[in-house]
């Protein structure tokens, strides 16, 4: 009943071959004759055969494969994606952008324990509860563009992003200061405010627990001071101070870098250029990587690793516990939604694990109103107690569906009819698709009454607008958790947070959200956030969090430096990631 997108091995390959003429300068350097490494693999694998590389564990991380050789310098990283960018300013942007491959930002993350590192902010203090001091590393080039032309990045720059995320500027831009969605990862930030060439003092309106790693926030990539007067409809105008640069930009078609010469990590990066080839089909991008004319092939689904292990043994699979997690979100403000009952029982009928495993197959996880990641939240064991994600008591949790649709004025589902939003043109916009197919067919069985209807986006940035604007009756999306569990229940759950894109509020919510902000105790933050969860499961319901995706890539066997990057919070920019990797000879 659902697509997989079962193709097989010969017809994949057949498409590879078809998409190496176009794709010759986007080609791996050295796959078809790269010499034999020596590989751990922490987690099972496809048996080793004559074609693989050896496997045996090592590092003790499961899923995480260690390739050992020496680094070889040149040749091309090279992704296929199923569009270029579509949002191109960083601080407005609702999801990834080209700022992302070209630029880093203030902080970094450990991938594994989601402690702050330093990063173009190389260390920092904080005087009294209100007032942080950063200063910027010295020697971090600017990409040699006008009008920049190679200048050393320094505190004007970051002052500049810092005022620029919170919405500072908004006014002097002809902007709402809703248009900057991630105001609420540093929060409380009143002001940056410019001390010398490299220092900047940062003013809170209160004590934050989590304004360091707000700085941190994957999507709060730097850029430099200028850029709003160069504008954001050409990034072949762009300039970061990452380890690649722009060097052809061409909408819908490729994005072409090359090495940043006076990149400040001398030695990166490993690689000269970095090539992103739009392929819309998604089995010709596995085509693609089979045949090694792509270095990754991110997200595969479960179908995705059979086919690639099947023609190529020696595939390394990279499997870690995700960040995001994936979610149907009811907009509160309109039609049955306003009842908690209805929300209630379309998340007690709901079979999680017929939806993940028909996608993912082994891996996913549970979760509820906060990811498992976070220490204070309920684990995932906890979760699978709850009704609803418990699999044992699936039919008595149906049962109490059909009592409370019932007692809504909606017995077996009947008069509800509605559209169900979910984005074109996203890396996981077939995971979205499939999502919606089990969700669709599920609640049109429970509930005979029901009429579900898929309504996809055209692109991803139309899907951005009418999510922002909260234009929808159920949206199916996807979560990269922030990592800090009271800026994610800010964002999420209070009236004012940048990504509550389904207007729920609760003046209940809201209080308990500013205490837990507010709370610098470990013990105050967990009793806190498990008063939260019990509202929410009881009383709330904001949206159905699905599950939790495990974090999945597919690489060539001749790639090393991966494992030192990957974890369940490595959501750096791909250009951090990508400076780091080698081809090993």
């Amino acid at each position: 009943m659902f697509s997989n997108d079962r193709t097989s091995r010969r017809a994949l390959l057949r498409r590879g071959a078809m998409l190496g003429g176009g794709l010759a300068g986007a080609a791996l350097i050295g796959c078809s004759s790269a010499p034999k490494k020596s590989v751990t693999q922490n987690a099972p694998q496809a048996a080793a055969t004559s074609a693989a590389p050896a496997s045996q564990p090592a590092s003790g991380r499961a899923g995480v494969p260690v390739v050992q050789g020496a680094p070889k310098r040149g040749g091309t990283w090279s992704e296929s994606i199923a569009e270029t960018s579509p949002q191109q300013d960083m601080n407005t942007a609702t999801n990834q952008s080209i700022w992302q491959q070209i630029s880093e930002r203030a902080l970094a993350l450990d991938p594994w324990g989601a402690t702050v590192q330093p990063n173009i902010v190389e260390k920092w203090e904080s005087p009294d509860t209100t007032t942080f001091i950063l200063h910027v590393r010295k020697g971090v080039k600017i990409h040699n563009k006008a009008p920049w032309n190679g200048r050393e990045f320094d505190a004007e720059d970051l002052a500049f992003n810092m005022n620029r995320m919170v919405g500072n500027t908004a006014e002097a831009e002809g902007l709402k200061k809703t248009a900057f969605p991630r105001a609420d990862s540093l929060p409380g930030m009143t002001a940056a405010e410019v001390v010398d060439k490299s220092t900047v003092r940062v003013k809170l309106s209160k004590p934050s627990f989590a304004f360091l790693t707000g700085l941190a926030e994957y999507r709060n990539v730097l850029m430099p001071k200028g850029i709003v007067e160069v504008g954001f409809k050409d990034p072949n105008k762009f300039a970061g101070i990452g380890a690649f640069q722009v060097e052809n930009w061409q909408e819908g078609v490729r994005e072409q870098f090359t090495r940043h010469e006076a990149y400040y990590k001398k030695d990166q990066p490993y690689f000269d250029k970095f090539t992103r080839q739009v392929v819309p089909d998604r089995a010709a991008r596995l085509a693609g990587f089979i045949s090694k004319q792509f270095t990754t092939f991110p997200s595969p689904n479960l179908q995705d690793e059979k086919t690639a292990k099947g023609a190529r043994p020696d595939v390394l699979t990279y499997s870690v516990p995700g960040s995001n997690w994936h979610n149907l979100r009811f907009n509160m403000k309109t039609g049955p939604f306003l009842d908690i009952r209805i929300r209630k029982a379309m998340q007690l009928s709901l079979d999680y694990g017929e939806i993940g495993d028909g996608y993912y197959g082994p891996g996913w996880a549970y979760m509820s109103a906060f990811h498992p990641n976070f220490k204070e939240a309920w684990n995932e064991d906890k979760v699978k107690t709850l009704p609803g994600y418990n699999p044992a008591t699936k039919a008595k949790d149906r049962d109490e569906a059909h009592k409370l649709m019932a007692a809504a004025g909606r017995a077996n589902g009947d008069g509800m009819a509605f559209d169900l939003m979910l984005p074109s043109g996203s890396p996981s916009s077939d995971a979205f698709r499939e999502n919606c197919l089990r969700f669709q067919g599920q609640m049109q069985k429970v509930f005979a009454g029901m009429k579900v209807t898929m309504k996809p986006t055209t692109d991803f940035a139309s899907f951005a607008k009418l999510q922002n604007e909260g234009t929808f009756q159920i949206v199916a999306y996807s979560i990269v958790a922030i990592p800090d569990i009271a800026q994610e229940a800010y964002s999420q759950y209070h009236s004012k947070g940048s990504r509550n894109y389904g207007r729920f509020e609760n003046a209940e919510a809201d209080a308990l959200i500013e205490k837990l902000q507010n709370e610098l105790k470990p013990e105050g933050r967990k009793e806190l956030v498990e008063q939260f969860q019990q509202k929410y499961v009881n009383e709330w319901q904001t949206m159905i969090q699905l599950y939790i995706p495990p974090s999945k890539s597919m690489l060539q066997p001749n790639i090393g430096g991966y494992d030192k990057v990957v974890g369940p919070w490595g959501n750096g920019t791909p250009n951090e990631r990508i400076g780091s990797y080698y081809s090993v000879s």
